[in-house]
């Protein structure tokens, strides 16, 4: 197990720390997670306000 860990230790480790951020990243971008509410908010203030501005062919 010793001459396992010499030969294979920076290996498991960076593997498990991988791991360790994808489950964080995977967490945060959840769709009932915060990152997911506040991009979810920012497109709808964003289309919002566009829609807002009126555009488009003007009605005669």
């Amino acid at each position: 197990m010793e001459q396992v860990m010499k030969h294979y230790g920076n290996a498991i480790l960076a593997v498990i720390v991988l791991l360790a951020l994808g489950a964080i990243i995977v967490a945060a971008l959840s769709s009932d997670g915060y990152v997911a509410g506040e991009f979810k908010n920012a497109l709808t203030g964003f289309f919002g306000n566009m829609s807002s501005l009126g555009g488009g062919a003007p009605t005669p």
